[in-house]
C-alpha cells in the first residue's frame, strides 16, 4: 500500500471517533516522518516516507486525478 493509501485508510477508520492528531517531522535529506493518531482509540499510525515513496504517491495521485 502507498503512503497516501495508508493515511486515507487510517482516517476513514477513525474519522467517526472525533479528533485526529497529526505530527510531521521536518524533512531530512532522505526521508520525513508522519504520525497521525486517534485520541479516542489511543491508536497511532507512524510512517517514514522516503523520497521515492513520496514521488510515487505524487505521480500516481496526479494520474488518478487526470483520468477523472
Amino acid at each position: 500500500m502507498s503512503v497516501l493509501q495508508d493515511l486515507r485508510k487510517f482516517v476513514r477508520q477513525h474519522r467517526g471517533c472525533g479528533v485526529l492528531t497529526i505530527h510531521l517531522e521536518p524533512p531530512a535529506d532522505a526521508a520525513y516522518s508522519i504520525e497521525i493518531g486517534c485520541r479516542a482509540c489511543d491508536v497511532e499510525l507512524r510512517l517514514t516516507v522516503d523520497a521515492a515513496a513520496a514521488a510515487w504517491d505524487l505521480t500516481h495521485t496526479d494520474l488518478l486525478l487526470a483520468s477523472n
